[in-house]
């Protein structure tokens, strides 16, 4: 028999060992993010692992790749969502790496690109593409060399560029890699310049310098900040020569452009008006203090008829290149203020310390003047409060060594101090809120007391609520395991209500039953009880036996096998996870369907498809000569019109949507479209108060009369026309849909102009309207279709100002924006991409009537960036 030294540090040793296995359980159960490698199998790794026999989920997203025996042979990470703000030609690309051990390339797959179609497939398969990543290493190594493709140069820098960024965190832009000369420099607005130089620590400055030495002004690129700024068909460089005191543009000239050469010489061919003005010349009004917080809402800008997204991208490049320096500022003031943070923590730790070993805790003064410093500091400022959810994260993500070394400290401190010598440091001198529930028990008077029986039932239940947990937290890996506790509502404010109602309830609590919550519901402190020793004769206890029970039953649950965490070499896991991706174009635009499942003839479905969404679109779009709609606009008579069924059913829909709409979404608004330059007949120039009454007396969706017993179409004035473009492309998505099903498929995700019909579980991004380059938030769209309508994508001028395209029908103009973006998911593409479009005509507070009215589910998102949503 072992001393009872020997005994005592055998059962500490087992405790800690028992936190351990709990932290590999947890690892063990870590999902994947919803992602492209949620849909990997063993025949993607075996392209690049001839040996690999099985996958296995790893840390940071990464599919760990191991043979029979299981030695890890390699990993697997895809470039999106880290990478999804880098975009090629139109988008951004999903790109799987292959890294072997020594974290080199053995070999890249373009998953699915949201690029030029074209451009896209002249790198798929490429072998001198593929070959330029082979053995490269990332983390250390600078990007290998790529030749030019064929067009596509801009898609392979962009390919590039992703998996850099996903692998070292960080990329060095490929765009624009000409430096900068002297010529170019006299040629940009300073001709006497002699030389110039860096001016750091300003990023991308160029002081320049003339006879003497003397300083003339700056010279700054907009590359590498405007690199993702899109025009028309890709980013722009500009040279902006800007004056000595750093603030007012010289002059603003383009370098190099990726966009479409047509509308680039629009620009720099364009002829002075009388003033002199020119676009290059209007940049040159604001200072760079004023670009950084410039406002294109706000239509000060003119852009160039004809080339107007390739100008807006030029401005907004300049807007983001000052943006990106002014935040640089900011940056700063955040490091200081993070320093600040941190200093002050540290001051906390060795607080903690010295009222946990020194007499100091026993002061009542003292400890009252500790005890709102921990309020007020520890928890409301820092927010640095230890839980379960941190411990877990800890658990399943890695311990963040360099980035939050305090915090790792408090948390050593929690588990080791009372672990070593019995004290509890953390509850009784480090958590706000227990020092929070002691400064509100203080007045003993309102004290209740606990009988003794249930005392010794409800000091039971923070074990409970710890095992319960770890265990739930095992089985359903995704749930959110901080709802057990009121810590994040220190963090999070009300956001969060089940942690605030457990904050607000336990410190409630505590006024009659000091440290309620501490000594009844707190499974944290519970997990801090079971480290503590009790005596130097430490022995085998029953929160020993519990804890052991506890893990034998989550370790079932971790190694249950689960296809969440390991895929087998199966015919059915192959079968589910391989995605065909077909493109095409139609509507003036572009459609991209996906289809999981092995079973799938490309060619013949992409010619299935196409005929398909061709037939919706030539068939019912007033752009197509040969449609019905454009018959019905030519016919100049109130006589009945013949209509097809389909015709009459989308017709009948755009009625209900306009009786909902209070006539603010009508079809008949083809006059109006045209007028503005929205329709078959391209810009033209501002319309007139008379063209616009005159187009107004054409318009009206009650001058439409359906006839659908009989399918026929008659209108009551003979310049009436329709216009069916808002609920065409969510038609043709549904017709799509219903082609897939009948060829056996049921997995799959359609996209048409940005109408989206998922059958089967997909995640998909929702554009943020305030910068279009990054997602407002992603969802798991499960049998449902998802529509969007916005006004931050207008591409039309009226008195130098972008309007809207969506029109207003009783006063011939575009609506006064209440809402920057609806987004509406529906059982229906068809009926979505109505809804969206009608819901954006009337305005924030009307569209929250009808979407509770008709039990839409909805997204309101308005310019000052208020969010609204319902539920069905």
């Amino acid at each position: 028999m072992p001393s009872p030294r020997v005994s005592a540090w055998l059962v500490k040793g087992w405790r800690l060992a028992a936190l351990l296995l709990a932290a590999l359980l947890l690892q063990r159960t870590t999902p994947l993010t919803e992602s492209a490698l949620t849909r990997l199998g063993l025949d993607d790794a075996k392209a690049f692992f001839p040996g690999a026999k099985r996958l296995k989920s790893g840390p940071n997203q990464t599919l760990l790749v191991q043979d029979e025996s299981g030695n890890r042979l390699g990993r697997l990470v895809t470039t999106s969502p880290d990478a999804d703000s880098i975009l090629g030609y139109a988008g951004p690309s999903n790109v799987l790496v292959a890294l072997d051990n020594q974290e080199k390339i053995v070999g890249t797959r373009i998953l699915s690109s949201e690029d030029t179609p074209e451009h896209v497939d002249t790198l798929r398969g490429n072998a001198a593409f593929e070959k330029a990543f082979k053995d490269w290493r990332p983390t250390t190594q600078p990007t290998p060399k790529l030749e030019a493709y064929a067009g596509s140069t801009l898609t392979a820098y962009a390919i590039t560029e992703s998996i850099q960024k996903r692998l070292s965190g960080n990329y060095v832009s490929l765009r624009f890699p000409t430096a900068l000369s002297l010529k170019e420099i006299q040629g940009s607005g300073f001709p006497d310049a002699t030389s110039f130089e860096p001016n750091i620590p300003r990023l991308g400055w160029n002081l320049v310098r003339g006879p003497n030495r003397a300083h003339l002004g700056y010279v700054v690129r907009s590359s590498p900040s405007a690199d993702e700024v899109v025009g028309y068909a890709g980013p722009s460089e500009t040279l902006i020569a800007i004056e000595v005191d750093g603030l007012r543009l010289r002059q603003v000239k383009l370098r190099t452009t990726y966009d479409t050469a047509e509308y680039v010489s629009r620009i720099q061919e364009q002829e002075p008006d009388p003033q002199g003005r020119t676009f290059f010349k209007d940049l040159t009004k604001w200072t760079t203090r004023e670009w950084a917080e410039f406002d294109f809402r706000k239509g000060e800008l003119d852009t160039v008829s004809g080339a107007t997204l390739t100008s807006y991208g030029i401005a907004k490049g300049l807007q983001t290149r000052f943006a990106d320096d002014a935040h640089g500022g900011h940056r700063s003031k955040q490091d200081a203020q993070q320093r600040l943070r941190t200093a002050a923590l540290w001051c906390f730790l060795v607080g903690a310390l010295l009222m946990t070993f020194t007499p100091l805790h026993g002061r009542p003064v003292v400890r009252t003047v500790w005890q709102i410093l921990l309020v007020g500091g520890l928890g409301l400022w820092l927010g640095q409060l230890l839980s379960l959810s941190l411990f877990a994260g800890w658990a399943r993500h890695g311990i963040p060594w360099s980035q939050a070394p305090a915090l790792l400290i408090l948390g050593g401190i929690a588990l080791l101090v009372p672990w070593g010598s019995r004290r509890q440091a953390y509850c009784h001198q480090i958590c706000p809120h227990g020092a929070a529930q002691e400064l509100l028990g203080g007045l003993k008077r309102l004290h209740l007391a606990v009988p003794a029986r249930w005392h010794a039932w409800l000091s039971k239940l923070p074990a409970i609520a710890l095992a319960g947990a770890f265990l739930a937290a095992l089985v359903w890996p995704r749930w959110n395991i901080g709802h057990v506790e009121p810590f994040d509502a220190w963090i999070l404010g009300i956001g969060v209500a089940i942690p605030l109602t457990l904050a607000v309830v336990g410190l409630l609590a505590s006024v009659v039953v000091p440290q309620a919550y501490c000594k009844y519901g707190c499974p944290t402190g519970a997990l801090f009880k079971f480290v503590r020793s009790a005596n130097q004769a430490e022995t085998w206890g029953r929160r020993d036996t519990w804890a052991a029970v506890v893990l034998a039953l989550g370790s079932v649950v971790a190694f249950f096998p689960r296809a969440d965490f390991a895929a087998e070499e199966t015919p059915e896991a192959s079968a589910r996870q391989a995605v065909t991706e077909l493109h095409g174009a139609a509507f003036g635009t572009t459609w991209t369907v996906k289809v999981r499942g092995s079973d799938v003839d490309a060619q013949i479905l992409k010619r299935e498809l196409e005929a398909e969404i061709n037939r919706v679109e030539f068939s019912l779009s007033h752009w197509r000569e040969s449609s019905a709609t454009t018959d019905f606009n030519r016919l100049e008579s109130t006589q009945a019109f013949g209509i097809t069924q389909e015709l009459a059913d989308t017709v009948e829909f755009a009625l209900k949507l306009s009786a909902a709409s209070g006539g603010m979404y009508d079809i008949t608004i083809a006059p109006l479209t045209s007028l503005w330059g929205y329709g078959p007949a391209g810009k033209l120039p501002d319309p007139t108060p008379a063209q616009l009454q005159a187009a107004l007396a054409k318009v009206g969706w009650s001058k439409l009369k359906l006839d659908k017993e009989n399918l026929t179409l008659s209108k009551s004035h003979e310049g009436l026309h329709l216009d069916l473009g808002s609920v065409l492309q969510g038609l043709a998505a549904d017709r799509a849909a219903k082609i897939l099903r009948a060829q056996g498929q049921h997995e799959f995700l359609i996209e048409v102009g940005g109408e989206i019909l998922a059958a089967g579980s997909w995640r998909v991004g929702i554009e943020d309207p305030f910068n279009p380059r990054v997602m407002l938030q992603t969802v798991l769209l499960t049998d449902r279709a998802l529509s969007t309508s916005g006004l931050y994508r207008a591409k039309r001028l009226a008195a130098g100002k972008p309007v809207s395209h969506i029109l207003s029908p009783k006063t011939g103009r575009p609506v006064e924006p209440t809402l920057e973006m609806v987004v509406v998911t529906h059982e229906s593409c068809f009926q979505a991409d109505g809804w969206s479009t009608s819901l954006m005509a009337v305005g924030f507070e009307e569209a929250k009537r009808i979407a509770q009215r008709e039990k839409l589910d909805v997204m309101l998102v308005t310019p000052d960036k208020k969010v609204w949503r319902s539920g069905k």
